[in-house]
Protein backbone atom coordinates (compact mmCIF):
# COMPACT_ATOMS: atom_id res chain seq x y z
CA UNK A 1 0.00 0.00 0.00
CA UNK A 2 2.55 2.54 0.57
CA UNK A 3 4.58 1.75 -2.87
CA UNK A 4 1.13 2.25 -4.20
CA UNK A 5 0.68 5.33 -2.75
CA UNK A 6 3.82 7.22 -3.35
CA UNK A 7 3.47 5.89 -6.79
CA UNK A 8 0.58 8.06 -6.91
CA UNK A 9 2.17 11.41 -5.22
CA UNK A 10 5.15 10.52 -7.85
CA UNK A 11 2.81 11.13 -10.85
CA UNK A 12 0.98 14.07 -9.32
CA UNK A 13 4.04 16.19 -9.09
CA UNK A 14 5.45 15.43 -12.21
CA UNK A 15 2.23 16.25 -13.68
CA UNK A 16 1.56 19.30 -11.78
CA UNK A 17 5.43 21.17 -12.37
CA UNK A 18 5.22 19.58 -15.90
CA UNK A 19 1.56 21.75 -16.53
CA UNK A 20 3.25 25.12 -14.84
CA UNK A 21 6.53 24.56 -16.94
CA UNK A 22 4.17 24.57 -19.93
CA UNK A 23 1.70 27.24 -19.24
CA UNK A 24 4.27 29.39 -18.44
CA UNK A 25 6.05 29.06 -21.97
CA UNK A 26 2.99 29.71 -23.74
CA UNK A 27 2.45 33.06 -24.85
CA UNK A 28 -1.01 34.80 -24.41
CA UNK A 29 -1.99 35.23 -28.28
CA UNK A 30 -5.50 35.23 -29.70
CA UNK A 31 -5.49 31.54 -31.13
CA UNK A 32 -7.54 30.04 -28.66
CA UNK A 33 -10.18 28.01 -30.83
CA UNK A 34 -13.95 28.00 -30.38
CA UNK A 35 -14.10 24.98 -29.78
CA UNK A 36 -11.69 25.66 -26.41
CA UNK A 37 -14.44 26.68 -24.40
CA UNK A 38 -16.57 23.98 -25.54
CA UNK A 39 -14.28 21.25 -24.38
CA UNK A 40 -14.29 22.46 -20.49
CA UNK A 41 -18.40 22.48 -20.15
CA UNK A 42 -18.65 19.46 -20.77
CA UNK A 43 -20.17 18.37 -17.48
CA UNK A 44 -23.29 16.77 -15.94
CA UNK A 45 -25.64 18.09 -13.42
CA UNK A 46 -24.36 16.10 -11.19
CA UNK A 47 -20.95 17.89 -11.00
CA UNK A 48 -22.30 21.69 -11.50
CA UNK A 49 -25.03 20.96 -8.39
CA UNK A 50 -21.43 20.31 -6.36
CA UNK A 51 -18.96 23.27 -7.41
CA UNK A 52 -18.40 21.82 -10.65
CA UNK A 53 -15.87 19.38 -8.70
CA UNK A 54 -15.19 16.47 -10.83
CA UNK A 55 -11.81 15.03 -10.35
CA UNK A 56 -12.16 13.16 -7.27
CA UNK A 57 -15.65 12.61 -7.34
CA UNK A 58 -16.87 11.31 -11.14
CA UNK A 59 -17.77 8.02 -11.36
CA UNK A 60 -19.30 5.70 -14.53
CA UNK A 61 -20.85 7.38 -17.61
CA UNK A 62 -20.53 10.91 -15.75
CA UNK A 63 -16.84 10.73 -15.99
CA UNK A 64 -16.89 10.57 -19.79
CA UNK A 65 -15.56 14.02 -20.65
CA UNK A 66 -13.96 14.98 -17.48
CA UNK A 67 -11.80 12.56 -15.72
CA UNK A 68 -11.89 9.33 -17.41
CA UNK A 69 -10.11 7.35 -14.55
CA UNK A 70 -13.89 6.94 -13.13
CA UNK A 71 -15.53 5.80 -15.82
CA UNK A 72 -14.00 2.40 -14.37
CA UNK A 73 -16.28 2.17 -11.20
CA UNK A 74 -19.15 1.28 -13.54
CA UNK A 75 -20.70 -2.22 -12.46
CA UNK A 76 -23.46 -2.08 -15.02
CA UNK A 77 -24.16 -0.45 -18.64
CA UNK A 78 -25.06 3.07 -17.88
CA UNK A 79 -26.17 5.80 -20.02
CA UNK A 80 -25.89 9.39 -19.21
CA UNK A 81 -28.09 12.63 -21.09
CA UNK A 82 -26.73 15.99 -20.49
CA UNK A 83 -28.41 19.10 -21.02
CA UNK A 84 -26.93 22.65 -20.88
CA UNK A 85 -28.71 25.84 -21.08
CA UNK A 86 -26.91 29.28 -21.45
CA UNK A 87 -29.37 31.61 -20.97
CA UNK A 88 -28.95 35.26 -23.25
CA UNK A 89 -26.47 37.61 -21.08
CA UNK A 90 -26.88 41.19 -21.19
CA UNK A 91 -23.87 43.23 -19.27
CA UNK A 92 -23.66 46.74 -19.54
CA UNK A 93 -20.48 48.86 -18.85
CA UNK A 94 -20.19 52.52 -17.60
CA UNK A 95 -17.26 54.79 -17.44
CA UNK A 96 -16.92 58.37 -16.18
CA UNK A 97 -17.86 61.16 -18.50
CA UNK A 98 -16.37 64.56 -18.69
CA UNK A 99 -18.49 65.65 -15.49
CA UNK A 100 -17.51 61.92 -13.54
CA UNK A 101 -20.83 60.94 -13.92
CA UNK A 102 -20.94 57.29 -15.05
CA UNK A 103 -23.22 56.50 -18.27
CA UNK A 104 -23.42 53.12 -20.83
CA UNK A 105 -20.94 52.99 -22.98
CA UNK A 106 -20.81 49.60 -24.23
CA UNK A 107 -22.91 46.55 -24.09
CA UNK A 108 -21.67 42.73 -24.28
CA UNK A 109 -24.64 40.19 -25.43
CA UNK A 110 -24.85 36.60 -25.63
CA UNK A 111 -27.79 35.30 -26.98
CA UNK A 112 -28.72 32.24 -25.36
CA UNK A 113 -27.33 28.13 -26.79
CA UNK A 114 -26.87 24.72 -25.38
CA UNK A 115 -24.99 21.62 -25.22
CA UNK A 116 -26.39 18.68 -25.39
CA UNK A 117 -24.16 15.54 -24.00
CA UNK A 118 -24.49 12.01 -24.69
CA UNK A 119 -22.52 9.33 -22.90
CA UNK A 120 -22.75 5.10 -22.26
CA UNK A 121 -20.49 3.23 -20.34
CA UNK A 122 -20.26 -0.56 -21.09
CA UNK A 123 -18.28 -2.68 -17.78
CA UNK A 124 -16.32 -5.50 -19.54
CA UNK A 125 -15.59 -7.41 -15.89
CA UNK A 126 -11.35 -7.20 -15.31
CA UNK A 127 -10.68 -5.74 -18.84
CA UNK A 128 -11.86 -2.81 -17.92
CA UNK A 129 -14.76 -0.10 -18.83
CA UNK A 130 -14.98 1.31 -22.70
CA UNK A 131 -17.50 4.49 -23.16
CA UNK A 132 -18.44 6.28 -26.16
CA UNK A 133 -19.77 9.96 -25.94
CA UNK A 134 -21.37 12.49 -28.45
CA UNK A 135 -21.28 16.22 -27.44
CA UNK A 136 -22.99 19.10 -29.88
CA UNK A 137 -22.99 22.58 -29.12
CA UNK A 138 -24.87 25.50 -30.99
CA UNK A 139 -24.16 29.10 -30.49
CA UNK A 140 -25.80 32.04 -31.63
CA UNK A 141 -24.26 35.72 -32.31
CA UNK A 142 -21.97 37.47 -29.82
CA UNK A 143 -22.62 40.88 -29.57
CA UNK A 144 -21.29 43.97 -28.40
CA UNK A 145 -22.70 47.61 -28.94
CA UNK A 146 -20.42 51.21 -28.02
CA UNK A 147 -21.70 54.35 -27.07
CA UNK A 148 -23.51 55.13 -29.74
CA UNK A 149 -25.81 51.90 -30.14
CA UNK A 150 -23.65 50.95 -33.19
CA UNK A 151 -23.46 47.22 -32.48
CA UNK A 152 -19.63 45.28 -33.24
CA UNK A 153 -20.79 41.58 -34.19
CA UNK A 154 -18.85 38.52 -34.08
CA UNK A 155 -20.34 35.19 -35.77
CA UNK A 156 -22.58 32.25 -34.97
CA UNK A 157 -20.38 28.85 -34.51
CA UNK A 158 -21.39 25.08 -33.78
CA UNK A 159 -19.02 22.61 -32.20
CA UNK A 160 -18.99 18.46 -32.37
CA UNK A 161 -17.23 16.01 -30.50
CA UNK A 162 -17.33 11.89 -30.94
CA UNK A 163 -15.33 10.53 -27.89
CA UNK A 164 -14.21 7.05 -26.94
CA UNK A 165 -13.24 6.32 -23.37
CA UNK A 166 -11.14 3.34 -21.73
CA UNK A 167 -11.12 3.17 -17.68
CA UNK A 168 -9.34 0.32 -16.11
CA UNK A 169 -8.78 -0.46 -11.93
CA UNK A 170 -4.66 -1.65 -11.70
CA UNK A 171 -3.12 -2.05 -8.85
CA UNK A 172 -4.39 -1.32 -5.41
CA UNK A 173 -7.39 1.03 -5.63
CA UNK A 174 -5.79 2.88 -8.40
CA UNK A 175 -7.92 3.86 -11.63
CA UNK A 176 -6.80 5.23 -14.62
CA UNK A 177 -8.40 5.71 -17.55
CA UNK A 178 -8.16 7.99 -20.97
CA UNK A 179 -10.73 10.08 -23.38
CA UNK A 180 -9.96 10.38 -26.75
CA UNK A 181 -12.59 12.67 -28.60
CA UNK A 182 -12.53 13.67 -32.37
CA UNK A 183 -13.33 17.19 -33.09
CA UNK A 184 -14.78 19.15 -35.29
CA UNK A 185 -15.59 23.16 -35.24
CA UNK A 186 -17.48 25.77 -37.45
CA UNK A 187 -17.10 29.21 -37.13
CA UNK A 188 -18.46 32.00 -39.94
CA UNK A 189 -16.36 34.96 -40.32
CA UNK A 190 -16.98 38.78 -41.74
CA UNK A 191 -18.07 37.57 -45.18
CA UNK A 192 -20.45 34.82 -44.20
CA UNK A 193 -18.13 32.52 -44.75
CA UNK A 194 -18.25 29.13 -43.03
CA UNK A 195 -14.65 27.57 -42.09
CA UNK A 196 -14.45 23.97 -40.73
CA UNK A 197 -11.73 23.10 -38.41
CA UNK A 198 -10.90 19.60 -37.48
CA UNK A 199 -8.56 17.79 -34.45
CA UNK A 200 -8.21 15.56 -31.65
CA UNK A 201 -8.30 15.95 -28.08
CA UNK A 202 -7.00 13.76 -24.94
CA UNK A 203 -7.86 13.54 -21.27
CA UNK A 204 -5.59 11.52 -18.99
CA UNK A 205 -6.69 10.57 -15.60
CA UNK A 206 -5.91 8.90 -12.24
CA UNK A 207 -7.71 8.04 -9.38
CA UNK A 208 -6.35 6.91 -6.31
CA UNK A 209 -8.59 5.43 -2.91
CA UNK A 210 -6.66 6.66 0.06
CA UNK A 211 -8.82 5.35 2.65
CA UNK A 212 -12.60 3.93 3.05
CA UNK A 213 -13.61 7.25 3.18
CA UNK A 214 -11.23 9.55 1.02
CA UNK A 215 -10.29 9.22 -2.62
CA UNK A 216 -7.98 11.78 -4.54
CA UNK A 217 -7.60 12.69 -8.76
CA UNK A 218 -5.73 14.57 -11.15
CA UNK A 219 -6.27 14.73 -15.12
CA UNK A 220 -4.61 16.64 -17.61
CA UNK A 221 -6.89 18.13 -19.87
CA UNK A 222 -7.46 18.45 -23.43
CA UNK A 223 -4.51 17.21 -24.60
CA UNK A 224 -4.11 18.46 -28.25
CA UNK A 225 -2.44 20.05 -31.45
CA UNK A 226 -5.04 22.22 -32.23
CA UNK A 227 -7.68 22.18 -35.16
CA UNK A 228 -6.77 22.23 -38.75
CA UNK A 229 -8.72 25.23 -40.59
CA UNK A 230 -7.51 25.69 -44.26
CA UNK A 231 -7.63 29.34 -43.59
CA UNK A 232 -4.80 30.41 -41.47
CA UNK A 233 -6.23 33.29 -39.82
CA UNK A 234 -8.55 31.29 -38.00
CA UNK A 235 -8.16 30.57 -34.51
CA UNK A 236 -7.13 26.76 -33.82
CA UNK A 237 -5.49 26.29 -30.31
CA UNK A 238 -6.28 24.10 -27.58
CA UNK A 239 -5.88 25.60 -23.99
CA UNK A 240 -3.73 22.14 -22.08
CA UNK A 241 -5.17 22.34 -18.86
CA UNK A 242 -4.93 20.20 -15.35
CA UNK A 243 -7.40 19.52 -12.29
CA UNK A 244 -6.45 17.93 -9.52
CA UNK A 245 -9.36 16.85 -6.31
CA UNK A 246 -9.76 15.06 -3.12
CA UNK A 247 -13.16 13.82 -2.44
CA UNK A 248 -14.60 12.45 0.89
CA UNK A 249 -17.74 10.06 1.03
CA UNK A 250 -19.58 8.57 4.54
CA UNK A 251 -22.65 6.67 4.59
CA UNK A 252 -24.34 7.01 7.98
CA UNK A 253 -27.33 5.47 8.70
CA UNK A 254 -29.40 6.33 5.79
CA UNK A 255 -27.93 9.00 4.48
CA UNK A 256 -24.87 9.10 2.09
CA UNK A 257 -22.29 12.31 2.28
CA UNK A 258 -20.24 13.07 -0.48
CA UNK A 259 -17.56 15.97 -0.40
CA UNK A 260 -15.17 17.19 -3.43
CA UNK A 261 -12.53 20.07 -3.61
CA UNK A 262 -10.72 20.93 -7.33
CA UNK A 263 -7.99 23.13 -7.85
CA UNK A 264 -6.64 24.02 -11.65
CA UNK A 265 -3.43 25.21 -11.35
CA UNK A 266 -1.11 27.28 -11.99
CA UNK A 267 -3.81 30.00 -11.50
CA UNK A 268 -1.87 32.41 -14.40
CA UNK A 269 -5.60 34.31 -14.52
CA UNK A 270 -6.28 33.86 -11.27
CA UNK A 271 -7.48 30.74 -8.41
CA UNK A 272 -9.78 28.69 -10.02
CA UNK A 273 -11.62 26.51 -7.28
CA UNK A 274 -14.27 24.19 -6.89
CA UNK A 275 -15.96 22.98 -3.92
CA UNK A 276 -19.04 21.25 -3.03
CA UNK A 277 -21.27 18.52 -1.02
CA UNK A 278 -23.95 15.92 -2.08
CA UNK A 279 -26.49 14.28 0.44
CA UNK A 280 -28.72 11.62 -0.97
CA UNK A 281 -31.62 10.40 1.71
CA UNK A 282 -32.37 6.58 1.26
CA UNK A 283 -30.53 6.47 -2.03
CA UNK A 284 -33.56 8.24 -3.32
CA UNK A 285 -33.60 12.32 -3.12
CA UNK A 286 -30.46 14.08 -3.47
CA UNK A 287 -29.46 17.62 -3.03
CA UNK A 288 -25.85 19.15 -3.55
CA UNK A 289 -24.50 22.54 -2.80
CA UNK A 290 -21.38 23.95 -3.76
CA UNK A 291 -19.09 27.06 -4.51
CA UNK A 292 -17.08 27.60 -7.51
CA UNK A 293 -14.55 30.19 -8.99
CA UNK A 294 -13.02 30.48 -12.60
CA UNK A 295 -11.14 33.32 -14.60
CA UNK A 296 -10.31 32.90 -17.78
CA UNK A 297 -9.05 35.57 -20.35
CA UNK A 298 -11.09 36.22 -23.30
CA UNK A 299 -9.61 37.18 -26.92
CA UNK A 300 -13.12 38.68 -28.57
CA UNK A 301 -12.19 39.74 -32.49
CA UNK A 302 -15.53 41.71 -33.63
CA UNK A 303 -16.55 43.78 -37.17
CA UNK A 304 -16.92 47.66 -36.18
CA UNK A 305 -19.96 48.19 -38.45
CA UNK A 306 -19.38 52.27 -38.65
CA UNK A 307 -16.35 51.07 -41.12
CA UNK A 308 -16.19 47.89 -41.27
CA UNK A 309 -12.70 47.55 -39.56
CA UNK A 310 -11.75 44.72 -36.97
CA UNK A 311 -10.61 45.29 -33.39
CA UNK A 312 -9.41 42.90 -31.01
CA UNK A 313 -10.03 43.10 -27.11
CA UNK A 314 -8.61 41.39 -24.54
CA UNK A 315 -10.53 40.73 -21.10
CA UNK A 316 -10.59 39.03 -18.67
CA UNK A 317 -13.88 37.23 -17.60
CA UNK A 318 -15.31 35.63 -14.15
CA UNK A 319 -17.40 32.58 -12.84
CA UNK A 320 -17.92 33.45 -9.05
CA UNK A 321 -20.88 31.85 -7.01
CA UNK A 322 -23.02 29.68 -5.79
CA UNK A 323 -24.03 26.34 -7.15
CA UNK A 324 -27.18 24.37 -6.39
CA UNK A 325 -28.90 21.15 -7.70
CA UNK A 326 -30.80 18.21 -6.95
CA UNK A 327 -31.45 14.59 -7.70
CA UNK A 328 -34.49 12.05 -7.68
CA UNK A 329 -33.81 8.20 -8.37
CA UNK A 330 -36.44 5.80 -10.08
CA UNK A 331 -35.29 2.40 -9.95
CA UNK A 332 -32.58 2.18 -12.31
CA UNK A 333 -33.06 6.04 -13.42
CA UNK A 334 -31.83 9.38 -11.93
CA UNK A 335 -32.76 12.69 -12.76
CA UNK A 336 -30.30 15.88 -12.01
CA UNK A 337 -30.40 19.28 -12.27
CA UNK A 338 -28.19 22.31 -11.11
CA UNK A 339 -27.77 25.72 -11.21
CA UNK A 340 -24.55 27.67 -11.87
CA UNK A 341 -23.57 31.42 -11.91
CA UNK A 342 -22.77 32.45 -15.59
CA UNK A 343 -19.39 33.90 -16.87
CA UNK A 344 -19.78 37.58 -16.98
CA UNK A 345 -16.68 40.26 -18.47
CA UNK A 346 -14.48 41.91 -15.27
CA UNK A 347 -14.19 45.64 -14.79
CA UNK A 348 -11.04 47.37 -16.43
CA UNK A 349 -9.76 50.90 -15.33
CA UNK A 350 -12.60 53.05 -14.23
CA UNK A 351 -14.75 50.91 -15.29
CA UNK A 352 -18.65 49.20 -14.14
CA UNK A 353 -20.52 46.36 -15.18
CA UNK A 354 -23.77 45.42 -14.49
CA UNK A 355 -25.52 42.25 -15.74
CA UNK A 356 -28.82 43.33 -16.70
CA UNK A 357 -30.27 39.87 -17.66
CA UNK A 358 -28.58 36.09 -17.94
CA UNK A 359 -26.65 35.76 -14.67
CA UNK A 360 -27.48 31.75 -14.24
CA UNK A 361 -27.13 28.51 -16.16
CA UNK A 362 -29.42 25.47 -16.05
CA UNK A 363 -27.98 21.90 -16.56
CA UNK A 364 -30.48 18.78 -16.52
CA UNK A 365 -29.28 15.32 -16.49
CA UNK A 366 -30.64 11.86 -16.96
CA UNK A 367 -29.35 8.60 -16.42
CA UNK A 368 -30.01 5.21 -16.13
CA UNK A 369 -28.36 1.87 -15.50
CA UNK A 370 -28.98 -1.38 -17.88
Amino acid sequence: MKYIHNWVLTVLCYLVVSFTIFSSSVSAENTAAAADGFLKQLLGAEHYGMGGSFAGTTRGANAVSNNPAGIAVAEMNQLAIHTTRFPRTIALVSKPNLNANYEEYSQYEQRAYGIQTLNCAFPMGRFGTVAVAFSFLQEGRFRRVNHLGKALNSFPENNLALGFSYGLSILENTLIGVDTKWLRSKVTDAEGVEHLGHGYAYNIGVIQQLSDAVQVGIVARNLSNGLSFSDVSIPDMITQTIAMGVAYQREISDVNLRIGFDVHPPFQDGIRTNVGAEVWYHHRIGARIGYLRHTEIRYASVLILEDTSFETEERLWKAEGFCFGFGVRFGSITLDAAYTPQFIPTTMTEERIYTAQGENIYTFSIGQTF
